[in-house]
């Protein structure tokens, strides 16, 4: 879901702190007429003005009127601004034209100090009174130019406004993408590596894909390595182990068969009853090893096998008449339900033991009396076509908190019951390897109406034209 996703959090927790920052100073411009708020106004007196003015009067006192209107002159050739200088005869002592408009406002700023005016878009003149070093009063006037018109008035203010508005949320978001892009993309390299782990893969690796990076991620990253490495070191060196293990057992086992035949040879009665035993649980053995050799093979990835392409039902009919006739003398039955084809492309002694694993042990804990039910269906699932296989016995069941350990190697639910019934906990763990072999999942669950049903998904077979 968007709301659990941490691109989605990380992205829009950028997006919006971007958003606050600028509203903030937005706000800020507003309360404060500035920045885009700002509005721009003619030069009224003080400041550069009043300094002008000031050193006009200097200039006339020191240096005489000649400077003064040379000193006017440069100041128009620089800035543009027309300046008249009076004395408190009411006389423009640069000598410009216009000097009587500006005469009337050289007496008001005389007698007031300063006096102005500034319409908006036709100009106007601004006059303050100077008083030079001599501490004689004088008049500075100044033309002001006209307001110079807005390049965009085509462009309501509104739509203005809104243009940059998205251009913010343009420029922001794509930012924020980026900023959240960067940061969880190794975590999603992470949690891929770790689901491909999971799935029995152990040579996969994450730092390599990651470049240059040398921050945290990166840390947690090698972190994931090393351990995938330790992980993948024990798995092989157990692997190794029990396969070292079985074929060094089966030599003496097969000396063990030998002695056994010949000690059979002119035994007495109740000798060879004890030979029969000895036979039996070196038989139960020798089975023992085979299957730790076959899941071993299957885990380390050495198993070949032949695929063909298999009928699963007619697969599944025969598997079910043989443990029937089995069941049949222990006062139970097997029987199926197959009626929609389903084919497969495997190995067909493979998935053969791995659903005659399942079904025996489904009429191994049966109640007395009752049926083993084993059917098939086809199933649809993001487009692809899957056949579900489903073994139920009617026995008591499985704790719940022993399910998941179901398919792990040499798991018991009971150590006492499982010998009793000579269970070797390696039969489901076969049935396992070999339907992930294929490409397809295991699964079991406890009845409501009673018993344990045990579910083998495996993907069909699609004729291609």
């Amino acid at each position: 879901m968007l709301k659990n996703n941490l691109f989605v959090k990380i992205c829009l927790s950028f997006w919006l702190t971007t958003l606050f920052m600028i509203g903030a100073v937005l706000t800020v411009d507003w309360m404060t007429e500035t920045g885009p708020f700002h509005s721009p106004r003619h030069p009224m007196p003080g400041g550069p003005f009043a300094l002008h003015g000031q050193a006009y009067a200097w200039i006339l006192e020191h240096e005489g009127v000649s400077s003064l209107r040379a000193f006017a002159d440069r100041l128009y050739e620089t800035t543009g601004m027309r300046e008249h200088f009076f004395d408190d005869q009411d006389v423009d002592l640069t000598g410009r034209l216009g000097a009587s408009e500006a005469g009337a406002f050289a007496v008001l700023a005389l007698k007031q100090g300063s006096t102005g005016i500034a319409p908006p878009r036709e100009g106007g003149m601004a006059a303050v009174r100077i008083t030079g070093p001599s501490g004689k009063s004088y008049a500075m006037v100044t033309d002001i130019p006209p307001f110079p018109p807005p390049q965009l008035d085509n462009y309501p203010p509104f739509a203005m406004n809104i243009l940059r508005l998205l251009v913010v949320l343009f420029v922001s978001g794509a930012i924020c993408y980026v900023l959240a892009r960067y940061l969880t993309a190794p975590i999603l390299r992470l949690g891929a590596a770790a689901r491909q782990f999971a799935t029995g893969d152990l040579s996969v690796r994450v730092h390599p894909a990651l470049g240059r990076r040398k921050d945290e991620i990166s840390t947690l990253a090698r972190d994931f390595d090393g351990m995938a490495e330790r992980i993948e070191l024990l798995l092989n060196s157990q692997r190794l182990l029990l396969r070292d293990i079985s074929h060094e057992l089966r030599s003496p086992l097969a000396r063990l068969n030998v002695a056994l035949e010949l000690c059979r040879r002119g035994v007495d009665p109740e000798i060879e009853k004890s030979l029969d035993r000895i036979e039996l649980e070196s038989s139960k053995l020798n089975d023992m090893i085979e299957h730790l050799l076959t899941l071993n093979r299957v885990e380390v990835g050495t198993f070949v096998i032949e695929k063909t392409r298999i009928d699963l039902g007619e697969l599944i009919r025969e598997i079910v008449a043989d443990a029937d006739y089995e069941a049949k003398s222990h006062n139970r039955g097997v029987k199926a339900d197959c009626e929609e084809e389903c084919l497969v492309v495997g190995n067909e002694e493979f998935l053969r033991r791995a659903i005659d694993n399942v079904a025996r042990n489904a009429v191994r804990y049966t109640r007395v009396g009752s049926t083993v039910e084993v059917s098939l269906r086809r199933m649809k699932s993001n487009g692809d076509s899957y056949g579900v296989i489903a073994i139920r016995d009617y026995g008591k069941g499985v704790p719940e908190k022993a399910i998941p350990n179901l398919f792990k190697p040499f798991f018991r639910v009971s150590g006492a019951r499982e010998r009793e019934t000579g269970g070797t906990g390696l039969g489901l763990a076969i049935t396992e390897a070999a339907v992930r072999l294929h490409g397809g999942t295991v699964m079991a669950e406890n009845s409501p109406g009673g018993g344990l049903v045990v579910e083998i998904t495996l993907p069909l077979f699609h004729e291609r034209a």
